[in-house]
């Protein structure tokens, strides 16, 4: 009870240090708050001005691909990159593209010709992006109805089509039905002529623009495979703009408890109020230990006040249990590293030198000010020597991660590890400087 009551003792005085209370629980607030709004700008799906990233597969090698991709290429909207089959599907799969259009071999036969079947244009598209897929098709149709202009600009292009027709309508028509058809394709044959000599003479220039879309679209296999791990991968987890920025605030709050608590330790070696808790009937095992609760619940409180905002602005934690279990292994870390900070110095001035020295570096490379999965490679592999790092994986683990039981399990243990190391290193020194 008098190790509890001494801890109160240590929260009254810390709050009453209005410097001390703003930056344990004002500044991480506004932290969470400047970070959650700056990632809720960051939603554009595509890359290039807003473009979508779509690659061009030509099999067809015709004049008339040639021109489709010309068309298609003046879509502002697209960002089109002419690329292999194999290369395109799997730019998609990974997801650093919309979609991927194929133009199968033949293609140019047919295309643009109103009367015959469309040529087959393949099409895959990344099924997390609908809303461009569904555009997509509409500049495909707005490309391959400009062949049907093209047609026009030539008209004899039509003939070998009319012949194949002519050919086969013929050779299964009864004689009356063979005198009509010879007919009809003379008169077609005919009207080609006529509008080959308009043509000539520049008199149909409104035919080539005829836009009528008709498309033959083909959906290709294309699905998405997301690597392991990778970001793109841990963003589709994320449920609301706060999961990432509040669990970097809640651990800017808790460096600020250590940094209180370990420069208050200092004052009282300094200004002896520690020699005069020892004359009292409590221990010194009692004085750590209440300094240590003191610092404990001051990091819950700080955890508790953020997580009730961040439900106020919808984050949605998974596991409650699991953010509780994290709570109280981030307590544990940093309670033990507050107590090696203490007796970092000997005066209350090079301990809050030291002590907010150690906590920036710690916040740099752990992932307080920019995610940790957006470091580089390197930085990344560096920053699990931060118990930063730890703590803000075992919290977003169960905020937004999906954590199991078993994966919370380890980043859980690490921190409880670097807490108890931490404890009695620094109640070990404090032990031999207060005797």
């Amino acid at each position: 009870m008098k190790m509890f009551d001494l801890a109160m003792k240590d929260l009254k005085l810390l709050l009453r240090d209005k410097l001390a209370a703003f930056f344990i629980i004002g500044f991480p607030i506004l932290m969470g708050l400047f970070f959650g709004l700056v990632m809720g700008g960051n939603s554009s799906s595509s890359d290039d001005g807003g473009k979508m990233q779509v690659a061009f597969v030509d099999q067809d090698h015709t004049p008339f691909s040639e021109k489709f991709r010309e068309s298609l290429a003046q879509n502002q909207s697209i960002n089109l990159v002419t690329d292999t089959l194999e290369s395109a599907t799997e730019s998609v799969r990974k997801g650093t593209r919309t979609g991927v259009i194929v133009l199968p071999q033949g293609f140019g036969e047919k295309a643009g010709i109103m009367w015959e079947t469309q040529p087959e244009i393949q099409v895959g598209t990344d099924p997390s992006r609908a809303a461009e897929s569904a555009m997509l098709e509409g500049f495909i149709m707005q490309a391959n109805a400009s062949l049907i202009g093209e047609r026009f600009k030539d008209p004899q292009q039509f003939l070998p089509s009319i012949a194949t027709a002519k050919q086969e309508f013929l050779g299964n028509a009864d004689a009356p039905l063979r005198l009509i058809g010879e007919a009809f394709f003379g008169s077609l044959e005919k009207m080609i002529d006529t509008a080959d000599q308009f043509q000539t003479q520049g008199e149909t220039d409104g035919l080539g623009g005829a836009e009528i879309q008709f498309v033959n679209i083909k959906r290709i296999d294309v699905t998405r495979k997301i690597e392991p791990n990778a970001i793109r991968d841990q963003l589709t987890k994320i449920r609301s703009r706060w999961d990432i920025s509040f669990p970097q605030a809640m651990l800017w709050g808790v460096l600020g408890c250590v940094a209180g608590f370990s420069i208050s330790i200092a004052r009282e070696r300094t200004m002896g109020t520690m020699l005069r808790l020892q004359v009292s009937p409590l221990s010194k095992l009692q004085i750590l230990l209440g300094k240590a609760t003191a610092c404990f619940l001051a990091v819950l409180f700080v955890m508790i006040v953020m997580v009730s905002l961040g439900l106020l602005l919808k984050m949605q934690p998974a596991s409650f249990s699991k953010l509780a279990v994290a709570a109280i292994a981030t307590g544990v870390c940093f309670v033990g590293i507050m107590m090696t900070f203490a007796v970092l110095g000997k005066s209350e001035a090079s301990v809050s030198g030291i002590g907010w020295a150690l906590n920036t570096v710690m916040a740099m490379i752990g992932g307080c000010m920019i995610p940790a999965m957006f470091l580089p490679g390197f930085l990344q592999k560096l920053s699990f020597i931060s118990p930063v790092r730890w703590s803000i994986l075992a919290i977003e683990g169960a905020i937004w991660r999906d954590f199991s039981w078993q994966e919370m399990l380890f980043p859980c243990f690490v921190l409880v590890a670097i807490g108890a190391v931490g404890f009695t290193v620094g109640t070990s020194i404090l032990y031999r400087r207060t005797n």
